[in-house]
């Protein structure tokens, strides 16, 4: 129940009560009634008139400026996600890994702790402190699965282009070792 209809209500109660008639008090009730209805109607017009179609250009040719002018977004703290060398956005939280080389030292792996434009800074064991890296020289790193060790070991094989016999006891224990770890997954 609004105000003016509570209004009303008493209005009744009392000329029943009192036997008179309150036609000015019904009259304001009606003006009220009036004036609230003009002013929800001017809101909701100014709104339906431009306000909104202003709005969401505005936010449209903001896109339009910025694409084209990236240094300002740069300049008010705006950074596009740097992106590795899959061409995948980088994002705090994500683990990265870069093999130092192709034959030899493992992989090494870092969780993102922050970024910037092109880079991402995460802890660097070597140095004792936190570091920044070029993104595009890190993948994504995932957990080998059976298929891409017994890949890997496929490789081996066809690149030495020896038989299973002459690689040696090591090589084979270590991949052994890589398969029982991938096993675990799901």
């Amino acid at each position: 129940m609004s105000i003016t209809d509570e209004l009303r209500h008493n209005i009744e109660g009392a000329e029943q009560l009192y036997g008179c008639e309150c036609k000015h008090l019904l009259a304001v009730a009606d003006r009220i009634d009036a004036e609230h209805d003009k002013a929800l109607n001017s809101v909701d017009d100014a709104y339906d008139s431009g306000y909104n179609v202003g709005y969401d250009e505005g936010f449209a040719s903001a896109d339009d400026w910025l694409a084209q002018h990236e240094d300002a977004m740069a300049e008010h703290g705006w950074a596009r996600l740097p992106k590795d060398a899959d061409n995948v956005p980088v994002s705090v939280g994500d683990v990265m890994e870069w093999v130092r080389y192709k034959d030899g030292d493992p992989t090494i792996v870092r969780t993102v702790s922050g970024i910037g434009n092109g880079v991402f800074f995460a802890w660097s064991d070597e140095q004792g402190r936190y570091a920044q890296y070029e993104a595009h020289a890190y993948r994504h790193h995932h957990t080998p699965t059976v298929e891409d060790v017994l890949t890997e070991f496929a490789d081996l094989v066809r690149k030495e282009r020896v038989e299973l016999a002459t690689i040696g006891k090591d090589a084979i224990a270590e991949y052994a070792s890589k398969l029982r770890l991938a096993e675990g997954e799901d």
